[in-house]
């Protein structure tokens, strides 16, 4: 069980909260606590909330509940934005018939295991390469050799050297977002020490509030079950996403897009029946699909 420090409990609070919380679940520790231990929680949650600079307060309608306070929040100037303002965004599938992507969002697909999840993002790189810069951030699952073996079977040439960058990173994916005019492409975020699933949604806020004002957007792969849509760390890794997408074998589901490219037609609920190629990147015999 982690720590119950005030150090350690006033960095989850001003980094990891991203909304309301019940006491009990900073650090992960629901389920965890004894009665000594909730006691300790409890007062220095109350100090975080009435010291001489608060960095929470009680959200009042709810025992244990709290709210993080922003003091850094600047005025926006909105009127002095273009309307409408389309990203460029390519994805496969050719998906942005049905949905319409602003710069400095986030999209999220989530996968099953070997459903086409890193396949899926690999395309999104290739695509989208000779048209703005692009950073694969990875986490080398499969190895280095694998990631080359599935670029070189693609149906797209891929000049040499690569008009994209590739970066080895496991964690903290936030603070590589800071280039303008960039797409960022996450293969993919996990529990960050394996179990701490609630974890995954903080860090996808992160990274859309990173790419804020810089004209920029992150497709960000995450793990799911067979058996559901939403990825492991759940709920709260819908929040942030302009559109969400599930795999699973042989089948890719819209979960949720804010905004329809044509409001005539939602796309949420749309799928796709699919064969997938393992030795590369590529999706063969996509047809819509209308079962349940």
């Amino acid at each position: 069980m982690p720590e119950i420090s005030r150090s350690a409990i006033r960095a989850w609070i001003e980094t990891i909260a991203t909304g309301e919380f019940h006491y009990t679940k900073v650090l992960g520790l629901q389920g965890k606590l004894s009665p000594e231990d909730d006691t300790k929680l409890r007062k220095i949650i109350y100090e975080c909330c009435h010291g001489s600079t608060p960095i929470c307060e009680s959200v009042g309608r709810s025992d244990g509940v709290y709210v993080p306070i922003d003091n850094h929040a600047q005025a926006l100037d909105w009127q002095s934005v273009g309307s409408k303002i389309d990203s460029g965004l390519i994805l496969p599938f050719d998906l942005r018939k049905y949905v319409f992507i602003y710069p400095d969002t986030t999209i999220v697909v989530a996968g099953s295991k070997s459903s086409g999840k890193t396949g899926f993002l690999y395309r999104t790189v290739v695509l989208n390469m000779e048209f703005v810069n692009v950073m694969l951030l990875t986490n080398l699952e499969g190895g280095l050799g694998m990631l080359k073996d599935r670029f070189d079977a693609m149906d797209i040439e891929i000049p040499v050297p690569a008009p994209f960058e590739t970066k080895f990173v496991t964690e903290h994916y936030h603070h590589y977002i800071k280039h303008p005019n960039t797409l960022y492409v996450i293969d993919y975020i996990d529990a960050p020490e394996g179990t701490d699933f609630y974890m995954i949604g903080a860090q996808i806020k992160k990274i859309d509030q990173k790419l804020q004002g810089l004209n920029s957007n992150a497709v960000i792969g995450l793990q799911k079950s067979r058996y559901r849509d939403t990825a492991f760390g759940g709920e709260q890794t819908l929040k942030a996403p302009t559109l969400y997408l599930a795999m699973d074998n042989k089948k890719l589901k819209i979960v949720d897009a804010k905004v329809p490219a044509d409001k005539t037609l939602h796309p949420k609920d749309m799928a796709w029946t699919f064969l997938y190629d393992n030795d590369g990147t590529r999706f063969d015999k996509i047809q819509r699909y209308y079962g349940e």
